[in-house]
């Protein structure tokens, strides 16, 4: 038989043998009296037949059942039941004579004796177990313990670091809000600084312009003052010559009709009659017109200048006003 089979076909077994110990020792009188025959049933086979397969001689059955119990399948506590089984056969159920082993060996009283072997051992396994479960629950208990501590402080860091971190986010989002409210006030001062520029220089343009158009009020107010000088000076020329010629009037004699010579012959006839010389008017009442229309013409001009000298000056204050509104806005 190939061991690695054997090996394989034994796992099974050992694991029913398991729970028929378990029966054996747990259960009631006849669940463990049918443990112990189902038992020793299964193991007798594997007696025999490991018995017949080395020809009743006890030193193959040991070496093969060494091979067999050290497959790789066979680990831990079912390792050590293989080892326990072969010894077993080798040494309580063989002896040295090859042919009494091959028609005397009794299974039953084999497996008898390792049934035995194999509760007392699944005992010790079930308090070894135990304690092995216990110690891992313990050791389990304490990593849960540690790992729960650890994730407590990992969790008071990273609240911290995220605490630490949200005052940073905070202030630098204070900073930045600060640092636009900084940039908006400087535009718009230099936005205020530039509307002011140009006001002052609409303003001084206006002012400018207001002066010159002060100037030019006064220069017209000027030309109006001399324009009713000369008004007033003709005016007074013009009450002069009215005087002159009031007075020359009254002063020229009277012209009296040229007499008519004497005649002897015929008296002329009445078509022929020579009208009456027209009165001599005195020269300074020719110049009466046009010094009247002289004195006269400056009246309409001065009205004129000062109208718009009025006007040019009214000029500024609405000048200022408007650029008053202007450096306002």
């Amino acid at each position: 038989m190939r061991p690695d089979v054997v090996a394989n076909t034994l796992l099974a077994v050992e694991e029913d043998w398991r729970k028929q110990a378990a029966d054996f020792t747990e259960g009631s009188a006849s669940a463990a009296k049918d443990a112990a025959a189902a038992f020793t049933k299964s193991c007798g086979s594997v007696v025999a037949a490991v018995v017949h397969g080395s020809g009743g001689d006890r030193r193959v059955a040991k070496e093969y059942m060494d091979r067999v119990c050290t497959q790789k399948v066979l680990t831990g506590w079912r390792q050590s039941r293989c080892t326990a089984f072969a010894t077993a056969i080798s040494d309580h159920g063989m002896n040295a004579d090859n042919y009494a082993n091959r028609e005397n060996v009794n299974p039953a009283k084999v497996c008898t004796g390792f049934f035995s072997i194999f509760v007392e051992a699944e005992k010790s396994r079930e308090v070894e177990e135990a304690k092995e479960r216990a110690e891992e629950e313990k050791k389990k208990l304490e990593e849960e313990k540690k790992a729960a501590a650890i994730a407590a402080e990992a969790k008071k860091k990273a609240d911290a670091e995220a605490k630490v971190e949200a005052e940073r986010l905070a202030k630098e989002e204070a900073r930045r809000e600060q640092e636009e409210k900084e940039q908006q006030a400087k535009a718009e001062a230099a936005e205020a600084k530039a509307r002011a520029a140009e006001a002052a220089l609409r303003l001084a343009e206006k002012r400018a312009e207001a002066e010159k158009m002060q100037k030019e009020a006064q220069k017209k107010l000027e030309e109006a003052a001399a324009a009713e000088k000369e008004h007033k000076d003709r005016l007074a020329e013009h009450q002069k010559a009215e005087e002159l010629v009031k007075s020359a009037t009254k002063s020229a004699p009277a012209t009296k009709p040229a007499a008519e010579p004497a005649t002897a012959t015929k008296p002329a006839p009445k078509s022929a009659v020579v009208p009456p010389a027209a009165p001599v008017a005195p020269k300074p009442a020719a110049a009466e017109a046009p010094v009247a229309k002289k004195v006269a013409e400056p009246a309409p001009k001065v009205a004129a200048a000062k109208d718009k000298a009025a006007k040019v000056v009214e000029a500024p204050k609405k000048a200022d006003a408007v650029a008053k509104t202007s450096v306002a806005k």
